[in-house]
């Protein structure tokens, strides 16, 4: 039985309600992840998530989810800004409408749900990214982080924050595999997953596991836990990252069309 076998059996006033729940459902929940990993991911609590690892896996309906249920200040990243046009688009669709989206680069000012704010930006140059600097933010979004140059990543990470004690900060890095050197530095950033050499601290880590990192003397160092510890005078703060797998075959909304077969008619490495 569906919602209009159910309203059929209302009187008009109950039906109203109905609606006005509805609708108050929707305003507050606009997305739901998918179950599998797009869940896990959506609910992982890391300080940095990253998420990917095959095209059609849902990374960029999950940065718009979690944009618009969990994060109140967001900045989405593409590396190129005309490649943001998808995203933008997807949003709109989430939400139903655009209003409160103008300005170049784009600016969304209520958008829906928890949401308070999303820029869309990109920084196609290295030094583009210092144009953020001092922006806060309590969600960045790397999207197709691969695509970036590691330090533009490490410096736009570094004003994920915010006054705001209840609101969980992260930053979420989706990518493929990348397909030139210049994006290699992703497979290192989550070696206990990614590194089929990696032999540090608990080993080889499972999809959706914390692990925990500081950057010592300028490089990332995995650690036991997340205790705090002090490294030449300096007290310093471990930072909680994840990675959750996801491929085609994990998004019904595709695995049923033959997108499928398009991505293996593609060379290695961009299926």
């Amino acid at each position: 039985m569906n919602l209009d076998d159910v309203a059929r059996y209302l009187t008009p006033d109950e039906r109203d309600e109905l609606h006005a729940l509805l609708d108050a459902d929707l305003a507050q929940h606009p997305w739901l992840p998918l179950s599998g990993p797009q869940t896990m991911a959506y609910e992982a609590t890391a300080d940095v998530v990253g998420y990917g690892g095959a095209a059609g896996g849902g990374k960029t309906d999950l940065a718009c989810g979690k944009a618009l249920t969990q994060h109140q200040v967001v900045q989405v990243f593409r590396r190129e800004g005309t490649e943001l046009t998808a995203i933008i688009d997807r949003v709109a669709e989430i939400v139903g409408h655009r209003e409160g989206l103008g300005g170049k680069p784009p600016v969304w000012r209520d958008p829906g749900g928890k949401c308070k704010l999303i820029e869309f930006c990109s920084v196609p140059n290295l030094g583009d990214e210092r144009k953020y600097q001092g922006r806060a933010k309590d969600f960045l979004v790397i999207d197709e982080a691969a695509n970036f140059l590691e330090s533009q990543v490490r410096f736009l990470m570094g004003w994920v924050r915010t006054v705001v004690t209840t609101q969980r900060t992260q930053t979420l890095l989706t990518f493929n595999p990348p397909t030139s050197a210049e994006g290699r530095w992703v497979v290192s950033f989550f070696a206990p997953w990614l590194d089929k050499k990696f032999n540090g601290p608990g080993g080889r880590a499972q999809p959706g596991e914390l692990r925990y990192v500081a950057v010592l003397d300028g490089k990332d160092q995995w650690l036991e836990s997340g205790e705090p510890f002090v490294h030449k005078g300096e007290r310093v703060l471990p930072q909680s990252r994840t990675f959750v797998p996801a491929r085609v075959a994990d998004n019904p909304f595709l695995v049923g069309t033959n997108y499928m077969a398009t991505l293996q008619a593609l060379p290695e490495p961009l299926r």
